[in-house]
């Protein structure tokens, strides 16, 4: 204010203007202050009601927050309300969906129960009938069960059967009257297994203990066991006891076998008659064996000597002399008819043995069909026989050999008794074979007089000819189809004959066909071979024979295909000239059977002490047992008589394999 009072002195008309608008700001500046307290004062409520309404606010947002969770709770409530109303809703359709199906179901088995009780009604009807029917019928099976019982007792009793019933777990046997009658027991009352062997004889006594204990044990549910009683009244008895397990325990053992008890006397005693009577066949047939072995030894010295000579006699007479040499011919030919009967005896003796040697090869049957037929062509036309033959290409398999010596043998059996008994009319035979299958049958036809039904098994037993009762050589000697039928049985083979009398016969033989297509030819028969022969002129040939007539006859053979031979005729001249041989000779040749017991073995260890030299043995003994002694030794064996051909290819074999 003195600030204003100084300075108003210059001023004085501003001071007033200015003191005035300084009352106004004083006014404003106190309604102002007035104001600001004023709006202090209200700031402070505004700030206590904003504290207020945070604090509201932040409850009201907690309220909200949890209206929200409360909210969320309720829409997932709401949710599974929904879910759930939905699930109950399907459920709801799914049981009025049942509800439909059981209706219809419920009106179904309605309308079938009505059925049923209809058919129920027509069953039980059908029921009462066939309750009477089944009573009448176990009436008529009761009757009839009582006649099979009656007759089985009554079969018992003539069999001399009885039944028992064994009941394991009480050790207790019930026996029928026959049983008891059978084993000689006290009847009346049950025995135990063990009371049995009293009865039965000592050294068989074993072997029903074991059945006793094995039973108890027993695994399978039948069993048998045969042992010897003494009976009473009968003597020796002896008695099979058959039995069966009928039931078993939980641990699977028997606790009741039944059975029967046979007496088997009189089969036994068949049976041991049966016994003696085979080994007697047997006996008798190693007899018949053996007779013949030594019979055809004995036989074929004097056919081997007298073989020999004619051999050498021809190649002396030459063809100067017809006379001489018809009469020679016909000496050969009486010479070759007993030949023909020993080596159908050598051939049954080698079957029986087993001693022939088999081997099975693939090859066509052409080319020894066709070789038969041209071998047998003048044999046939002499004998008023039309052969004729019709050569296979299908492949086979056999022994070849063997085959050939079956189909020989029927070609020679159809031209010799086929030919019919008709005047003059010509017989006719046929060689053929027809495709079986996987096998190929030979077959020889012939219209001859017939093979009656009863006499075709007995064809093929030897010696046996249906058209010959005079035994006349020139028919054979019953061996042809014995040897046969010997062949087949070792090939696998089968034989058969169909035969109308009056008509003819067909023999068939039935063979494997080929593996393969490719085929080997059967070997040709035996011939004289001149090259065989060249290839022997110069070698030496150490002879052993003590046959005085073989060894001469054998000298001059061997002689004339420029063979050197040094001879000698028992063990001990061969012993004593051996130190002097300064060669060694190229092939042995000896008789088996020698002077002093000595044999063709001895001989040919002799030998090989100082040289290995091949061997040919000549025996005239068609005993088995000589084909494999030679067979050991590695020697070829020889029968007599041996044929030139036969002896030059033996040694020729024997000097090119050594």
């Amino acid at each position: 204010m003195g600030i204003l009072s100084v300075q108003g002195s210059d001023e004085n008309a501003d001071g007033t203007a200015l003191r005035r608008r300084i009352e106004e700001l004083d006014q404003n500046l106190e309604q102002a202050l007035v104001t600001a307290e004023d709006a202090r004062e209200q700031a402070h409520l505004l700030a206590e009601e904003r504290v207020a309404m945070e604090r509201e606010l932040a409850e009201q947002r907690r309220q909200i927050a949890g209206l929200h969770h409360r909210l969320a709770q309720t829409e997932a409530e709401a949710a599974g309300l929904r879910d759930a109303l939905g699930r109950a809703d399907s459920r709801l359709r799914a049981l009025r969906r049942d509800e439909a199906n059981l209706s219809e179901e419920l009106q179904t088995s309605y309308e079938e129960l009505q059925v049923l009780t209809e058919e129920l009604g027509r069953a039980n009807t059908d029921l009462e009938q066939r309750v009477e029917e089944r009573t009448a019928e176990l009436a008529e099976a009761n009757a009839a069960l009582r006649t099979r019982e009656e007759q089985l007792r009554f079969a018992q009793k003539c069999a001399g059967a009885g039944a028992w019933d064994w009941d394991v777990a009480t050790n207790h046997v019930t026996w029928s009257p026959e049983c008891y009658d059978l084993m000689g027991l006290d009847g009346g009352r049950d025995h135990a297994p063990d009371r049995l062997l009293s009865a039965v004889l000592a050294e068989d006594r074993p072997a029903l203990q074991r059945m006793l204990e094995d039973t108890r044990g027993q695994i399978d549910d039948e069993f048998r066991v045969d042992f010897r009683i003494r009976h009473p009244g009968r003597g020796v008895r002896w008695v099979a006891t058959l039995g069966r397990v009928a039931e078993r325990d939980p641990a699977g053992r028997p606790a009741r076998v039944i059975g029967l008890a046979l007496d088997l006397t009189e089969r036994k005693a068949i049976e041991e008659d049966l016994r003696r009577a085979r080994d007697a066949a047997e006996s008798a047939n190693r007899a018949k064996t053996s007779f013949l072995a030594a019979a055809s030894h004995d036989l074929r010295q004097p056919i081997q000597a007298a073989a020999l000579y004619a051999h050498v006699l021809r190649a002396s007479i030459g063809s100067t002399n017809p006379d001489a040499l018809e009469e020679l011919d016909l000496l050969k030919a009486s010479i070759e008819s007993l030949n023909g009967m020993l080596s159908g005896l050598l051939d049954l003796s080698r079957l029986e043995a087993g001693a022939v040697d088999v081997a099975i090869t693939d090859f066509a049957p052409g080319d020894l069909m066709t070789r038969l037929r041209a071998e047998f062509a003048s044999l046939a036309d002499g004998s008023g026989v039309d052969l004729r033959c019709v050569p296979s290409s299908l492949g086979v398999a056999t022994d070849a050999h063997l085959l050939e010596r079956v189909l020989r043998n029927l070609l020679a059996n159809a031209i010799t008794h086929g030919t019919p008994n008709r005047g003059a009319a010509r017989g006719r035979v046929l060689l053929g074979c027809r495709r079986r299958g996987g096998s190929v049958e030979f077959q020889v036809w012939d219209n001859g007089p017939g093979i009656p039904p009863g006499a075709r098994d007995a064809i093929f037993e030897e010696f046996r000819q249906l058209k010959n009762p005079e035994r006349n050589p020139t028919q054979g000697f019953g061996l042809g189809l014995s040897i046969v039928s010997r062949i087949a049985r070792l090939l696998g083979l089968a034989v058969s004959v169909r035969s109308e009398v009056g008509r003819g016969s067909v023999f068939c033989v039935t063979v494997p066909r080929a593996r393969v297509p490719a085929a080997a030819r059967p070997p040709v028969p035996l011939v004289l071979d001149a090259a065989v022969v060249a290839m022997l002129k110069g070698r030496t040939v150490l002879l052993v024979e003590d046959d005085e007539r073989i060894r001469r006859g054998l000298i001059m053979m061997l002689k004339r295909w420029g063979v050197r031979v040094v001879a000698v005729a028992s063990t001990e001249e061969l012993a004593a000239l051996l130190p002097r041989l300064r060669t060694r000779p190229h092939v042995l040749l000896t008789d088996y059977r020698l002077p002093g017991g000595s044999t063709g073995r001895t001989v040919v260890e002799l030998v090989r002490r100082r040289w290995d030299v091949p061997g040919v043995i000549i025996t005239g003994d068609t005993a088995p047992d000589r084909l494999r002694e030679a067979k050991s030794l590695g020697c070829r064996l020889l029968h007599k008589p041996v044929e030139p051909a036969e002896l030059v290819q033996a040694l020729g074999e024997v000097i090119h394999s050594a």
